[in-house]
């Protein structure tokens, strides 16, 4: 608590300042997801395959969780601008609001950061230089909630220029440090490349330097990614990444338990796209074989929400996933159907990506034996079982 409360204070003598010299727009921004449920007549318990890295969520998310955050830009005379912003989060276990008694939630600081927008003129008209915390070019999966690329600093430090105009693509560099500087991270990327018709490429490339008072091994992060706009009316993602040692997992904060014989390779295709005027659905597929020293855990996903508009304040979603996990550490292999069906109240809304949304739902999942699963205990020695709850989800 007391970082967080170092973190605001710093971070509002900076916006003060700023204001002192200036008029400040500020924009608030926000997220928030909350409900309550049950499982097999018991506590909400997600189904989540063990050893994968994720899960469908609709139907199947047990925690609380906000943010709450405030975007400012400050246009300068010489029209350079000021940018930054400050975020929290607030999270905790759904279970708690079901019954009396202390709710456990967790608060921290995500972001606390400035920079300073169009820095010069010609390549670097578009650019911002930037130091703090701040959530940083992350790349997701919406129905799994899955961050694959995500370069965010939440616990250290980090600064970068992004959006210098290489005239073939935008070229971004940033450093990033854990909250203890035992990883340190640099990162490059160029996005924007075209290809196409409304397609785009981008490259990446990170190095990250290990303390050596750590067991990891300095190592790099390579990524490609594809991106089609217009794909049949929606869109279409694609990449294919490989990490090593302390860069293992693509993360910001690093991996300073990950030798050189630590090896992460990741290959993902998603996607929206409209099947009619009413109907809408996304789908995902994924695989990744993390490799230790050469015993392997290969995961693969695949999975469909297809969303039917029935009014402007009402719809229907199916969501459909399966995962699938070799291990070779264990010498298992093991599997995870999920199903979700959805009523979904939009207020007048209506559309994929439309929010608020309050949902009525009914999630069936099966395994492949007692203990796949990470909440195996909440369903007794069952190898299917069944959830129904209510979820608001909102952002701003």
């Amino acid at each position: 608590m007391k970082k967080i409360l170092t973190g605001t204070a710093l971070s509002l003598a900076m916006l003060g300042g700023t204001a002192a010299s200036a008029e400040v727009t500020y924009s608030p921004t926000g997220y928030l997801r909350i409900g309550v449920g049950e499982s097999n007549d018991g506590d909400f318990a997600a189904m989540q395959l063990n050893d994968a890295w994720t899960k469908y969520r609709l139907g199947n998310e047990t925690d609380f969780y906000g943010e709450l955050g405030v975007n400012l830009t400050n246009d300068l005379a010489n029209g350079s601008k000021i940018v930054g912003g400050v975020r929290y989060h607030l999270s905790g276990d759904s279970n708690d609001l079901r019954v009396s008694g202390e709710v456990d939630a967790n608060l921290a600081l995500r972001e606390a950061w400035l920079g300073y927008a169009g820095i010069g003129d010609g390549a670097l008209s578009d650019s911002t230089l930037w130091a703090g915390r701040r959530y940083y070019k992350r790349k997701d999966i919406h129905i799994i909630d899955f961050y694959y690329e995500d370069y965010s600093n939440f616990t250290g430090f980090g600064a970068g220029l992004e959006n210098v105009k290489l005239g073939f693509g935008d070229l971004s560099v940033a450093a990033f440090s854990d909250q203890n500087s035992k990883v340190i991270t640099l990162d490059s990327r160029v996005e924007n490349i075209a290809l196409g018709q409304d397609l785009f490429g981008e490259v990446g490339f990170a190095y990250a330097t290990v303390d050596e008072d750590e067991a990891g091994d300095d190592g790099f992060a390579i990524r490609g990614h594809l991106q089609r706009n217009d794909f049949f009316g929606g869109f279409l993602k694609a990449g294919l990444m490989y990490s090593q040692g302390a860069a293992w997992g693509f993360f910001g904060d690093g991996a300073p338990f990950a030798s050189s014989d630590r090896t992460l390779t990741r290959a993902q295709v998603h996607g929206l796209v409209p099947l009619s005027e009413r109907l809408e659905m996304f789908f995902v597929a994924l695989h990744q074989i993390d490799d230790e020293d050469g015993t392997k855990t290969a995961w693969s996903s695949a999975g469909l929400r297809p969303q039917y508009t029935v009014t402007d304040n009402f719809a229907i979603a199916l969501e459909v996933g399966f995962d699938y996990v070799d291990d070779e550490l264990d010498d298992d292999t093991r599997d995870l159907t999920k199903a979700t069906l959805a009523g979904i109240y939009t207020f007048g809304k209506p559309g994929f990506w439309s929010r608020p949304q309050l949902r009525a739902f009914v999630t069936q999942g099966s395994w492949s034996e007692v203990g796949a699963i990470s909440n195996q205990a909440a369903f007794d020695n069952d190898t299917e079982g069944t959830s129904v709850g209510i979820q608001f989800e909102t952002w701003f």
